[in-house]
């Protein structure tokens, strides 16, 4: 208890720590923040809201898909609420590691077995990275023009191609290991099988849920007078998403801020722009969405017997892929 205290208390100081030299460092207009706040467009910023009910909408079908690709008929009102609790638990975890929660609902209602119930918590993660990872090292290159003065759809084609043939290239070096090992197996069908014919709609619903994620947020900016094309705020978004992953702070205070600063100035646009945005950004997904999923966690909450049993068969599982 003590530890994670400590680990709390050092991520409260990291995103003091970050706010403090934002506040110090840059010089800030206070009459345009609040120019910018007296502006704000509230019928687009509403509309925004309904985001994150839809994407988490759509992630909770894919997993509900991964689920029965194992075997697992679990009912998708029940996926749903599981994936909303457990986006709540996740804001308040590092590196987002408390959506693994949902593992624990389908378990208490379920007889499905560790090994394939993480199995598809860890395929779920797998399709969000891979967008996140697309979008954002597309962004890296397009916004230093790494490849030329291209369209952003041209990098988003050349860093996809090159993706493709990473994930060919790491299915061929696993297939042919051939090995008995527990974890090599997991990560082997964990990896190989997400171009597998049965991950065509999982894919589907991954990518319409992104696209929502970004529209949702391309209505924020237009709440604040301001537009960026669809695909680049795809960029700006994921990139935030990646770092704010960093468990240095407390639901990415602080980082978030730093780096919509560092990417809006490529458009030339204030860190007053930023930070509001930043603002509106963090209400409208991880309060309004946190809120929703703490409702569902009182509602059905997650039986500690089972989490203490998933604790202890991993703690064995590792200490025995460590022996071997």
């Amino acid at each position: 208890m003590k530890k994670q205290t400590g680990l709390v208390l050092l991520k409260v100081l990291g995103s003091i720590a970050i706010i403090i030299f934002l506040i110090t460092r840059i010089e800030w207009d206070i009459k345009k923040f609040k120019d910018i706040f007296n502006e704000i467009n509230i019928a687009w910023y509403l509309i925004s809201l309904s985001g994150v009910i839809s994407v988490l909408w759509l992630k909770s079908i894919r997993w509900n898909l991964l689920l029965r690709a194992v075997g697992c008929n679990y009912p998708f009102l029940s996926a749903f609420i599981a994936y909303l609790a457990s986006f709540t638990i996740g804001i308040l975890t590092p590196g987002r590691v408390g959506e693994i929660a949902r593992l624990y609902y389908v378990r208490a209602d379920r007889k499905i077995d560790f090994f394939n119930s993480f199995k598809t918590i860890v395929t779920d993660r797998i399709f969000d990275f891979a967008i996140l990872i697309w979008f954002g090292a597309t962004g890296l290159l397009f916004f230093y023009k790494v490849l030329g003065d291209y369209q952003s759809l041209i990098y988003l084609a050349v860093t996809g191609f090159t993706m493709f043939a990473f994930w060919f290239l790491g299915k061929t070096v696993l297939g042919s290991l051939n090995s008995t090992k527990t974890y090599l197996i997991f990560i082997n069908e964990s990896w190989g099988e997400m171009f597998d014919k049965k991950m065509i709609k999982p894919w589907l619903l991954t990518i319409s849920s992104y696209v929502l994620f970004y529209v949702a947020n391309w209505f924020i900016l237009i709440s604040i007078g301001q537009r960026i094309s669809l695909v680049e705020i795809g960029f700006i978004l994921s990139l935030m998403s990646l770092i704010t992953l960093i468990p240095i702070t407390i639901a990415g205070f602080g980082t978030r801020e730093v780096s919509l600063i560092y990417l809006f100035a490529f458009y030339g646009l204030a860190p007053e722009t930023a930070i509001i945005f930043s603002l509106l950004q963090f209400l409208a997904f991880f309060m309004w969405g946190g809120l929703i999923g703490w409702v569902c966690w009182l509602i059905k909450p997650v039986k500690l017997s089972i989490i203490r049993e998933d604790a202890e068969k991993a703690f064995h599982y590792l200490k025995r892929a460590k022996a071997n």
